[in-house]
């Protein structure tokens, strides 16, 4: 329709919405901006008069809508007027502002001065009328891929507590930025929905991919493949081999989350040389503008996330900046992502010989980069780079990767032969020089003779060089996590010596790009590291082999796996069609939470029993295999994955690890020593180090204490959000005079004592109040206290007192079972039928938790 034209998009009779108080379509409205996603409204003015609806509100983001008609067109805005156009544009972008005093007024984003005015115009936004919005029926939704999941995820009972959930350490979620930003089809959100975000890629690709030769070789192992290239609604060639089409849809995300996925590491990656090679790009190939551009996109996409939930923080995952938000973020049932820097020139850093960076440059860039967010880097890609020597790749890609160093570098890779008896090594290079594959030249890889290399096995001569050691050293004055996977045995080596040297746990190796003989070394840092996620009968394998063994570690032990989806990695395959433990539907969430079908996007059912991980929303479905596969072991270690990076996480943020309380020591108004009454969670943790046990009670060992069940422990109160008791049931601990084992006639002839309910026993000296619990004639354990908590029948004092061990009693110093003490425990039997069960109910955490080195020996 030519501009200026009005159209009034009206269902229901003028009568009908004359009928209806402006009071009670108010009323019945939504209460703010952000409360139309999702709804079916008639909007009108506050005289009743008709504006325009019944209309389906479709958040694009916080506060703008697509308004989608009856007849599945798109109020659109033209010059004074309105269309209803066949698709959606920034004309039909709506913004809803709130107007003062009630109502809302609806601004187009091409022309926010402008707002919907009455039957379908436009007016000045001062003159536009207040509009109401009554809900109405009779409205079309816009497509969407579906969960095909029931249930509640879970969230933890306190917002400081242990966390529970599995861990994606390595993820690529922007990948559609990189290499020029048309390599790769599709995008993982689109403000327009499914149809633009999953399109046709034959625009990318040509016909039938004819004009993809790279992208083919990829994923087909051939420069031509003709394959179909259609998108949504029948994605006819997504599959766990197709490297270059949209994997990580923010929908198919979102049902990992709901299988009990509570945090993520999302690397940005970008190669320049390869994007280089790509003839069809809108983007430049800078590798840091490459995470500019991805940071914001991510963070677009969670404000997307969050408009689609309701308004601001609502959304479903929040992209976090340190342990203490993390921590809050996954006990409110979402997920935390933390941003990862994957880079094969970082910093702007290439070639070896004349370096294109130097120290004041990594610090200007990774200061930015602090600014933006991100939090974990890996400084090795593909290829060397000045700040050290890379991991080969091998076979066919590794022929490629080395061209790349070529050009990169400015040299190829330079190999040895391992010095004898050398247990750690890099990958394989090709022995034997040779002009590079016809099938690569005609995937545009540029021709050239490969040098010869010696017989195997392998080490890049390049290991971490003055510059890299400078890199590591601000990334661990930053907080940072550290990612060595990539880099050369003798980089890997020298970088763990650094942290070694720091006594630094914010180390981790998620995708199975380090030989794997360096996890001991890493693990007893108190850094994490577990494979690459690749079939779940492979993973299962791996985690067999690899786990701790008995006193590898001393800290906090989960497992976790690397996707690297949209790292150019295929995915798994499914188990054979015979298998016992192939996945079966319907199944649940390794909690138990949430029930899953095989999951539908469009026309399309993808089943994991067939095809595997197919595109990213199956990991819920491949971690049910796993659990078959591996037992209910495997599932509780998945499980603690996300609070084992969290306690990595706090170390390199200063928080002191697991240590044991003074034997002897006196409780006071404030607490015990550095565990204070009154502290938040977070600030107790800083103080106080990190505890063996963390609930709505904290718990930390007693050195030299005579029982396992002396412990020192600080509740925090669920109604206050601080420490509203400080109590300890270790004999050489003193409250006002008072030890645990003391007979309880003593403490009850003292002056001042009041008893309450429950065997509890307060007394008041000045300014503090003193709280013991009593039982079997016996002072069980002695405390300090609010004197809010004390106050009345001491309901709360009670709660608080039930978290404190009760047995007391001693314990023969057995020195071997002082060392067994420190292992990571297997999971009872017991605790191994209660995860089987499968019953829905949340299965209770076996008892881990780590006991101090010292806590079985006598004084």
């Amino acid at each position: 329709m030519r501009a200026g034209s009005r159209v009034l998009v009206l269902l229901a009779t003028a009568a009908s919405v004359a009928g209806a108080t402006a009071a009670s379509a108010a009323a019945a409205g939504p209460a703010d901006r952000y409360g139309f996603q999702g709804g079916c409204f008639t909007l009108t003015a506050p005289d009743g008069a008709p504006v325009a609806g019944p209309l389906r509100f479709q958040a694009t983001r916080l506060g703008g809508y697509l308004l989608l008609t009856g007849d599945r067109r798109f109020l659109t805005a033209t010059g004074d007027g309105t269309t209803a156009a066949p698709g959606p544009s920034p004309a039909g972008d709506w913004t809803v502002a709130e107007v003062p005093g009630g109502g809302f007024r609806l601004s187009p984003a091409t022309d926010p001065g402008r707002a919907l005015g009455r039957d379908g115009t436009t007016v000045t936004a001062s003159s536009a009328p207040a509009v109401r919005a009554a809900p109405a029926e009779g409205c079309p939704r816009l497509p969407e891929a579906e969960l095909n999941a029931t249930g509640t995820p879970a969230r933890g009972t306190t917002s400081y507590g242990e966390t529970r959930g599995f861990m994606d350490g390595h993820m690529h979620w922007m990948t559609y930025l990189y290499f020029g930003g048309r390599f790769h089809c599709g995008a993982p959100f689109h403000p327009y929905g499914i149809t633009r975000a999953l399109p046709d890629c034959e625009e990318i690709e040509g016909p039938r991919g004819a004009a993809a030769p790279f992208q083919n070789l990829l994923s087909y192992g051939s420069p031509v493949a003709p394959h179909s290239t259609a998108g949504y609604p029948t994605l006819d060639s997504w599959s766990r081999t197709n490297l270059t089409y949209e994997g990580t849809y923010y929908k198919w995300v979102e049902r990992v989350w709901m299988s009990g996925m509570r945090l993520m590491v999302m690397g940005v990656n970008e190669n320049r040389i390869l994007c280089l090679l790509q003839t069809n790009r809108d983007q430049p190939c800078d590798e840091m503008e490459t995470v500019r551009r991805s940071v914001r996109s991510i963070r677009q996409m969670e404000e997307y996330v969050d408009a689609l939930n309701g308004g601001p923080g609502k959304g479903w995952f929040r992209i976090v900046t340190d342990p203490f938000e993390a921590r809050k973020v996954v006990n409110a049932g979402k997920m935390a992502v933390v941003l990862e820097m994957e880079l094969s020139e970082p910093f702007g850093c290439s070639g070896v010989e004349a370096p294109t960076c130097d120290a004041a440059k990594i610090d200007r860039d990774m200061a930015e980069l602090h600014r933006l967010g991100v939090r974990s880097s890996l400084l090795v890609g593909k290829y060397d780079n000045p700040l050290g020597g890379v991991r080969f790749d091998e076979g066919t890609s590794g022929i490629i990767v080395n061209l790349g160093n070529r050009l990169s570098a400015g040299r190829w890779w330079d190999a040895k032969t391992c010095e004898p008896g050398t247990a750690l090594t890099d990958n394989e290079v090709p022995t034997q020089g040779g002009p590079v594959p016809e099938a690569l030249k005609e995937a545009g890889v540029p021709g050239g003779t490969l040098p010869a290399y010696p017989p195997g096995p392998h080490c890049n001569t390049r290991g971490l060089t003055d510059l890299g050691a400078h890199a590591v050293r601000r990334l661990m004055e930053r907080g940072w996590i550290v990612n060595p996977d990539h880099m050369s045995q003798a980089a890997v080596d020298a970088t763990l010596t650094l942290a070694e040297a720091k006594g630094y746990s914010g180390v981790i190796s998620p995708h199975s790009w380090m030989d794997p003989d360096n996890w001991p070394r890493l693990r007893r840092l108190g850094g994490l590291a577990y494979p690459q996620a690749s079939s779940a009968g492979r993973f299962v394998e791996r985690w067999k082999e690899y786990r701790p063994k008995d006193g590898e570690s001393p800290f906090y032990f989960g497992w976790g796996f690397g996707a690297d989806l949209g790292g150019l990695a295929e995915q798994g395959a499914p188990l054979p069609q015979d298998s016992p433990a192939r996945v079966t539907y319907p199944f649940r969430s390794l909690d138990g939470r949430v029930t899953f079908e095989r999951q539908r996007t469009g026309s399309r059912t993808f089943d994991y029993a067939r095809e595997g991980v197919a595109h990213y929303g199956l990991y819920a479905d491949w971690v049910e295999e796993v659990r078959k596969l591996g037992g209910p072991q495997i599932a509780e270690d998945l499980l603690r994955g996300t609070e084992a990076y969290l306690q990595m996480w706090e170390r390199t943020n200063g928080i002191a690890p697991l240590t044991s309380r003074e034997p002897r020591q006196r409780l006071t108004r404030r607490g015990l020593g550095t565990i204070r009454l009154g502290a938040t969670p977070d600030a107790l943790l800083r103080a106080a180090g990190q505890p063996e046990r963390r609930g709505r009670a904290w718990t930390w060992g007693v050195r030299g204490a005579r029982s396992v069940r002396s412990r020192a422990v600080a509740v925090v109160g669920a109604r206050s959000g601080r420490v509203d008791l400080v109590a300890s049931s270790a004999p050489g601990h003193e409250a006002a005079g008072v030890r645990p084992g003391t007979a309880a006639g003593a403490l009850l002839r003292r002056p001042g004592v009041r008893r309450l309910t429950g065997g509890i026993v307060v007394r008041r000296a000045g300014a503090t109040t003193y709280a013991y619990r009593v039982s079997r004639g016996r002072v069980q354990a002695v405390g300090v206290t609010t004197s809010r908590a004390a106050r009345g029948s001491g309901r709360d004092l009670r709660g608080a007192f039930a978290q404190v061990p009760r047995r007391f009693g001693a314990v023969a110093p057995d020195p071997a079972v002082a060392a067994a003490a420190m292992r990571i425990r297997p999971v009872s039997e017991t605790a191994s039928r209660t995860l089987a069960a499968r019953d829905g109910a949340s299965a209770a955490a076996p008892a881990f938790g780590l006991v101090c080195k010292l806590g079985l020996m006598q004084d």
